[in-house]
Order: structure tokens, then C-alpha cells, then sequence
């Protein structure tokens, strides 16, 4: 929801850029294709799977997020799962500034803020972390366009797409250190994304295996990420995550946005 992710064209000897667009106009098509919902309630499932394939852990959220005067705000419920039932997590993000999260943990009754050190860390056991809920403001990383005609198959169907290098200016607290993304020309989605660490070693994958649409309150149409798989390469470990339904540019309360909902979730 945040307005932004992942600038360098590369040149002729001559000077002419050798491609017809740059990595930050790859980037900024995305969001004006794809503005953030003023509005939007989410049930989506997370299914973690280990190295053999076995369902480790399953759990069922809740997301309501809201947008307005540059600033994102998200929360996330627990409402379904063998050992994290009733977590509940909030952040407000600002645009071109710091972003703030806040957890709450039923088994200890207490609300706490979430570090920027524990970003890299995993969201209730699965294989996304605190930085995966949020998407990253464009100017916190530089955009080389790798590929003007790349092609990339995921989840079955083959995309053509714009492959675009995003390294983040600042990398201190991050997991990775640069990403390679995979950008459908069609709907301007990400629908893979590929993490390096700093000797060129990939360590994990996103992909978008199902890609939809949602049709908002307003009549607006959204392009949604139906199905998101991410993969640990380093454990084997991997992570689904599946949307079951989402209303979007409906109002919601303001109570759902507070460190008050944290705690009681009202």
C-alpha cells in the first residue's frame, strides 16, 4: 500500500540511453497504474511449508489499511492459528519518512514497538518478515533497468516484463542487498522478485503465482496479488500466502488504526 518500491540506464558509447524507458519509469508506471486503495479489509491465509514439503504452521489474518494525506496506515489481526491467535500489528508509514510498527502479543498482554533492527525478522513464525508487510519508498533505492524485453514464468504463465535492479541507498538492518524485479507489462506488478546478499548470492524469492483483479465500493478496479509465494533458499523453508477476500475504497473505522485496537481489538 505504501507508494513505492523497488537509476541507472544503461548507455551507448555514443551517450543515447539504450533503452526506450529507465528503471525509475518502470517504477513510477507502477503506481500510477496501481495507487494504493484509499481503503481496504483483506482475510488472506499464510501456509509455511518446510524443506520436504510438510505444513508446518497455518494461520488466517485480518488487514484493514487505510491511505490518505501521504500517509499509510495498516493493521493486521491474527484471527486463526495453533499459536499466534489474537496477535494484532500496526504501522504507519509516511511518505519519504520513517515508518512505525507496534505488536501486541496475547500471551504476554503487553503492546511493544517493533524496532527498525527487527525488520529483517519473521512475521509470526512464517518466511516474511516485518519489512514484507510494507512496501519501500522509491527513493530509498536506486532503479537500473536490467531488460526492456524480458520474459519470466511464474505460477504457469509466462510475462513479458521489465527486470529492473533496485539497490536500497541505505542498507544497514536490511536482509538483503540488492533485489532483482520482474515487472508485468500488463498489470505493472512485481510478479517476481529475487533478494541478494552482498556477494551476489540469491537468498530468497517472491513470486506472484495467481494474479486477479478486485472491483472497489467506488467502481474502481485494483490489481491484487491473488497468491504470493515466498521461498527461503538458504533453509528451503517457504511461505504461501493466499487472499480469500478483499473489499476495497469502503470506509473503516478509525478505531482500527490505533495502539487502543492493539489491545482489544476494538
Amino acid at each position: 500500500m505504501k507508494k513505492t518500491i523497488f537509476l541507472t540506464a544503461l548507455v551507448f558509447a555514443c551517450g543515447v540511453s539504450a533503452f526506450a524507458i529507465t528503471g525509475k519509469e518502470v517504477v513510477d508506471r507502477y503506481f500510477s497504474v496501481n495507487p494504493a486503495p484509499d481503503f481496504s479489509s483483506t482475510t488472506f491465509k499464510v501456509d509455511t511449508y518446510s524443506k520436504a514439503g510438510k505444513l508446518e504452521d497455518s494461520h488466517t489474518l485480518k488487514q484493514f489499511g487505510r491511505d490518505r494525506n501521504e500517509l499509510t496506515e495498516t493493521s493486521f489481526e491474527v484471527v486463526k492459528s495453533p499459536s499466534n491467535r489474537g496477535t494484532r500489528l500496526l504501522q504507519s508509514q509516511k511518505k519519504n519518512g520513517s515508518d512505525s510498527r507496534w505488536i501486541y502479543m496475547p500471551s504476554l498482554k503487553t503492546t511493544r514497538k517493533i524496532g527498525v533492527t527487527d525488520g529483517s525478522k519473521s512475521f509470526i513464525g512464517t518466511e516474511f518478515t516485518y519489512n514484507d508487510t510494507s512496501m519501500r519508498d522509491a527513493d530509498e533505492d536506486t532503479h537500473e533497468l536490467l531488460n526492456e524485453n524480458g520474459t519470466v514464468t511464474v505460477g504457469g504463465k509466462t510475462y513479458s516484463c521489465y527486470i529492473v535492479k533496485s539497490v536500497p541507498v541505505v542498507k544497514k538492518h536490511l536482509e538483503f542487498d540488492y533485489r532483482v524485479q520482474y515487472f508485468d507489462k500488463t498489470s505493472m506488478i512485481p510478479v517476481r522478485i529475487e533478494y541478494f546478499n552482498k556477494v551476489d548470492k540469491m537468498t530468497k524469492t517472491m513470486e506472484v503465482t495467481s494474479l486477479s483483479s478486485v472491483t472497489g465500493a467506488t467502481g474502481k478496479k485494483h490489481n491484487l496479488r491473488q497468491v504470493a509465494e515466498t521461498v527461503n533458499l538458504v533453509t528451503g523453508r517457504r511461505s504461501v500466502l493466499t487472499v480469500l477476500s478483499m473489499e476495497c475504497d469502503k470506509s473503516l473505522k478509525d478505531s482500527y488504526f490505533t495502539q487502543q485496537w492493539l489491545s482489544t481489538g476494538k
